[in-house]
C-alpha cells in the first residue's frame, strides 16, 4: 500500500515537473520570439534613419555609431538564423563602410555649409522622429558597451545640431520653392523667417555664407517688390486719369446734348 502511495506521489511530482518545464519553455519561446521581433524592428528603424536623414547631417562619430549599432543588431539576429544570406551580405558591406569611415577626418565645417534636401514639414517631422529614436539607441549602446560614453556624448551633440539644421533647411528649401513660382511676397516672408532662425541658431558661426546669401536675397526681393509697387501705383494713377478723362467727355456730351434738345 505504501509503495502505491509513493509511486503515485512520484508520478504526480513528475507530471507537475513536466508541466512546469513545458510552461517555462513556452515562456522562453515567447520571450525569444518577442526579442527577435524587437531586434528586427530596431534594424528596420536604423536602416530607415540612414535612408531618411540626409547624409550630410552625419559627422564621423555619428556614422561610426550607426554602422556599429546596425552591425550589432544584424549579428544578434544571425545568432538565430546564420543562413540569412541578405543579412550576411549587408553585414560584410557595413564592415567595409565602417573601416572606411574610421579613416575619415572630421568635416563638420564643410558639411554645415551645405543644405540638406528637406523641403516639406512631413519630411522634417520624420527626420526629427528618427533623431529621437537614435538618441534612445545611443543610450542602449553606451549601456551595453558598444561605444564609450565620450563617443555617445559626441553623437548626442550632433543629433542636437541635426534638429537645428532640419528646421533651417526646411524653411530655406521651401522659400526657394515658393520663389520659383514667382510668388515674391510669400517667398520674402519665408526667407526672412529662415534668416531669423540662422541668426538665433547656436550654429550661426558656421552659417555665415548662408546668412550672407539670405540677407542678399531678402534685399533683392524687397527691392523688386518696391519697384513692382511703384509700377502698380503708376498704372493705377494712369487708369484713374484715363477714367477721369472719360467722365469729363461724358459730362461734356451730356451738356451738348442738353443744348440741342
Amino acid at each position: 500500500m505504501d509503495s502505491i502511495i509513493v509511486t503515485g506521489a512520484l508520478i504526480t511530482f513528475l507530471l507537475l515537473g513536466v508541466l512546469f518545464l513545458k510552461g517555462y519553455l513556452d515562456k522562453r519561446q515567447i520571450e525569444k520570439a518577442r526579442e527577435m521581433m524587437d531586434l528586427n524592428d530596431d534594424l528596420r528603424r536604423m536602416q530607415n534613419a540612414m535612408a531618411v536623414i540626409p547624409s550630410i547631417y552625419f559627422d564621423v562619430p555619428t556614422r561610426i555609431f550607426m554602422l556599429k549599432r546596425t552591425m550589432q543588431l544584424i549579428s544578434k539576429i544571425l545568432e538565430n538564423n546564420s543562413d540569412h544570406q541578405t543579412l550576411n551580405t549587408l553585414y560584410q558591406e557595413m564592415e567595409i563602410q565602417l573601416d572606411n569611415t574610421l579613416k575619415q577626418k572630421d568635416d563638420s565645417v564643410k558639411r554645415l555649409a551645405k543644405r540638406g534636401k528637406v523641403d516639406n514639414p512631413d519630411t522634417a517631422h520624420e527626420i526629427r522622429t528618427m533623431v529621437k529614436y537614435l538618441h534612445d539607441q545611443i543610450i542602449k549602446s553606451v549601456k551595453n558597451g558598444l561605444i564609450p560614453k565620450a563617443h555617445g556624448s559626441r553623437v548626442v551633440k550632433n543629433l542636437k545640431i541635426i534638429m537645428q539644421r532640419t528646421v533651417i533647411d526646411m524653411n530655406y528649401n521651401m522659400a526657394q520653392g515658393i520663389l520659383r513660382t514667382k510668388k515674391l511676397r510669400p517667398a520674402l516672408s519665408k526667407f526672412k523667417l529662415t534668416l531669423g532662425l540662422v541668426i538665433k541658431s547656436p550654429l550661426k558661426q558656421y552659417l555665415t555664407p548662408l546668412k550672407d546669401e539670405l540677407e542678399q536675397t531678402v534685399a533683392k526681393l524687397e527691392n523688386q517688390l518696391s519697384i513692382d509697387r511703384k509700377k502698380s501705383s503708376e498704372r493705377s494713377a494712369g487708369q484713374l486719369a484715363s477714367g477721369m478723362d472719360k467722365i469729363k467727355e461724358e459730362e461734356d456730351w451730356e451738356v451738348k446734348k442738353n443744348i440741342y434738345d
